[in-house]
This record gives structure tokens, sequence and C-alpha cells, in this order.
């Protein structure tokens, strides 16, 4: 759960040989994690904040660890399996990033390409290009800021009509924007893909990425069979759980439209630098320049964790949630899929914080010696940011244009208790003359966070985050 981030400056690909490299051996879990794994996975049933989960590990280059809990379904009673099938959400985006690299390299289509290529009747987005749609900086409005389009996603729509309406509001998008997660990006970027390929989007990576990886229970909602051992879908109803309601799949497509398992996408994990070639890789990881606060590359948050890169994507649709987070470099990766949304509140199981405390067993944090002046540093800006009292002449202009008081008032630091501990992980000097420091924090109402805090060259603070 990401709570802060310093506004992005000189972006740094995130430069890699390969993901997660295949090994010949095979590599097994070790037991004390694996069980560690299970007790974890077991004690999000037993607080009942899920009906079930789906944990699948790959480790040098394999998959090493790969189970179901609790129910698939619970009219009937089904259990959950490492082959069960979800709604996957926001992970569908990596994959279509993935096919217009793949349309790239063949030629059938350019990065700086406009819409107007192939759209063009589409006229107040002519101008964005086919990177800016992948990067979510084009600038378009939010499908409910646009008078005309259906808010409810149970409900069909169509990309024209979202085309029209868009033109009819006269909402001309301001290209290179700040990041913005929108799902027409991603929407129109499986249209293109279709436009540039001649072939459905669903047949297009079916050819291209799901039979060559042996993915076989991978496709896209509405274009095949859902299994009817699949994962239905939950979300709260008072203290317990009800069937979520279906969306409708236009409103997915190359968004939020992939059903998979997390077999399937340890596979995905493991060959997708071999598939894209290094450079694909190589760009899908690589942050925007102008993605303001969060940094994004292609269908993946780009980020850092315990000093070292960490790429990560998660998704949530009525009645699922997933994550799928690699740390490149140490070649792990972890995939956690849920089948209970938190779309109408209550406690639910968060996949990212999941997936935090399992990369925390397979790859523990370092302890670092930091200064105690830098300690006590960051400690006093926890609590600056939980009483809301913000001395602006300690931060940098970008990072305090940043850190409104609307954004203090969303993220409320205050409820989580009182500061119980703060254990120095690494630090680190980045090529921009920031320097960044990573802890592991605890509070006295729960939870445990990784914390960062970033100073600047001349010693103001250029970034703050608390991550589950």
């Amino acid at each position: 759960m990401r709570r802060w981030a310093r506004p992005l400056g000189v972006a740094q690909a995130v430069l890699l040989a390969c993901a997660l490299p295949a090994q010949a051996d095979a590599v097994a879990l070790a037991p004390a994690i694996s069980g560690q794994i299970d007790s974890l996975a077991k004690d999000q049933l037993h607080a009942g904040r899920t009906v079930g989960l789906a944990v699948g590990i790959v480790q040098d280059g394999h998959l090493v660890y790969a189970q179901g809990f609790g129910f698939a379904s619970l009219s009937p009673h089904v259990p959950m399996t490492t082959d069960t099938e979800f709604y996957v959400g926001g992970l569908t985006m990596q994959f279509t990033a993935a096919a217009i690299l793949l349309l790239a390299q063949d030629g059938k289509l350019h990065l700086d390409d406009r819409l107007s290529r192939f759209f063009p009747a589409f006229h107040a987005a002519a101008n964005v290009s086919v990177e800016q749609l992948l990067t979510q900086t084009s600038g378009l409005p939010q499908p409910s800021q646009v008078p005309g389009l259906p808010n409810d996603f149970t409900r069909p729509v169509k990309l024209t009509d979202v085309f029209t309406a868009i033109d009819r509001k006269g909402a001309t998008p301001s290209p290179d924007a700040a990041y913005a997660n929108n799902p027409l990006n991603y929407l129109i970027a499986g249209a293109i893909v279709e436009r540039a390929s001649g072939l459905p989007l669903s047949d297009y990576l079916q050819q291209h990425i799901f039979i060559p990886l042996v993915m076989n229970h991978t496709f896209l909602a509405g274009d095949s069979g859902i299994s009817p051992t699949h994962a239905a879908g939950y979300t709260r109803g008072g203290r317990d759980f009800r069937a979520a309601p279906v969306w409708d799949p236009s409103w997915l497509g190359g968004y939020a439209g992939l059903v998979s398992t997390v077999n399937d996408l340890a596979k995905w994990d493991i060959e997708m630098p071999i598939l894209l070639r290094v450079d694909a890789v190589r760009t899908m990881f690589s942050p925007s320049a102008k993605n303001g606060p969060t940094s994004y590359g292609m269908g993946w948050v780009i980020d850092r964790r315990g000093g070292k890169d960490f790429v990560w994507s998660n998704g949530e649709i009525s009645g699922y949630r997933a994550t799928n987070a690699l740390l490149p470099q140490q070649h792990v990766g972890v995939i956690v899929l849920s089948n209970a949304d938190s779309l109408n509140g209550g406690p639910v199981t968060v996949p990212e914080a999941v997936a935090a405390q399992i990369l925390d067993s397979l790859v523990p944090p370092t302890n670092a010696r930091l200064d105690n002046a830098v300690i006590a540093r960051a400690k006093e800006w926890i609590a600056r940011l939980g009483s809301r009292r913000i001395d602006r002449s300690e931060l940098t202009p970008a990072f305090s244009a940043y850190l409104t008081d609307d954004v203090l008032a969303q993220e409320n630091v205050q409820a989580f208790g009182t500061l119980t501990s703060i254990v120095p992980l690494s630090s680190e000097t980045e090529e921009n003359g920031d320097t960044r420091y990573e802890f592991l924090v605890r509070f006295s109402h729960g939870g445990r966070y990784h914390y960062t805090f970033e100073t600047a060259a001349d010693g103001k603070v250029d970034g703050l985050e608390l991550t589950a």
C-alpha cells in the first residue's frame, strides 16, 4: 500500500540482462520458509479476510512454491488449487504492454505513433502517443469525468462511444501529464494491438505469449470460456462475503481482462525476458520522466526494496485482487491472488502486503548501520506526518508541491498509533545526488511497513514513503 513517493527526478532505466533467469538444476524452497508462508496464508483465512488465496513463488528461474488455500467457491464449496483461474485485474497491463513491444519489434508500429494513425475519428486525442498510453501519461480524462459514459461497469461500453463522448465533451488531453492510472489508456492500447496486428487482442496474446509459454489456463475475459472451477469473486456484505457483481468484459480488455493462475503467471515471470528480448524488458522496466509522484514503467511500478531494484504490479476488480512482484537482481518473484475485493469496505486480504512479508522471508533485510542523527530525523518525520505539522522550509520545492494538505489528509498516519520500532535496512546515493534511507518500522496499532526517507544534497527532505 503506497503512502507517499517522491516526485520523480531523472529517469533511471532498470538495466537487466534478464528478469528471472532459468537455471538447469531444480531449486527447492526451504521447509521452514515454506511453513512460514503456509501459516501466513492460513492466518488471512482464519481472520476472515478472504474466501481463498493462491500463492506462487519463483526463485532462480523455477517455480519453488505454489499452493492454494481456502475456497474457489462457497456454493458449492470448491477447494482452491494452483490451477484455479482468477481474474487478475491490473496485471493485464503488463501483457498488453508486452504485446505492443512485440509489435514494435516486428515493425508494425512505433511507440511514438500518434492515436490519429489508428483512430482518425478520435480528434481530441489525435496527438497522444502509444508510449504515453503505456506509461499512463496520456492526460486522457477518467471515464467518470466524461458525461454520457456509464458509471456502472456491469453494463457494456463501446470504445467508439467513449471516443465520441470525449470529443463531445471537448476534453483535450494534455500529453506528457503526470502518471494517472486510467483504464482508458490500456483499453485503447489493447485496441491498438488489434489494429496493428489484424487480430483480436485475445488471439494475439494467445499466439505470441500464452501458447509459446504454455500458459494453458490464461486468456481474456469474454473471449474464452472460463473453467467451471474458476475462483468465484466475492465482496463484503456486512460481516460476511457475498457474490460480487460481474463487470462486463468491455470495461476490462487490455486494462484488466486477464484470467490466469499462479502456475501460469510463474511461467511468465520466468520466461518474459527470453520471449520479449532484453531491450523490450528494459523498456517496460524504465520509468517515464513524466511520472510525477509514482515511478511507473509500462504495466509495472518501478521501485526499490532493500537497496535493490523492485518492480511490481497489482490489480483489483469486482471480486478479485492480485499482485505480481519481482526482485530481478535477486531472481525472486512472488504472485498472490485473492478472490475477495475491498470495493465495499471491510477488512480484506491485501495481496501486496502478503507478498511483502513473503519477500522478507525469502530475502531477509540486511540491517544497515546509519548515523543516529539520520535515524532520529527519520523518526521525527513520521511524527510530523501523524500530526500533519509540516515545516515546508525543510522540503525540496518539488516534494513540497506534491505533499499537499489534501494528500496528508487522505493518508491518516495517526491511525497507525505511535511508532514502536525502527530498524535501519539500507542507504544509497542516487544519480541525482539524493540519499535514500530504508527502514523497517512498526506501530502500536499493528502493522509493519517499509519506510523510505530521502534527502537531497542540500539536506532537504525529497521523499517519504510507507509501503506494506
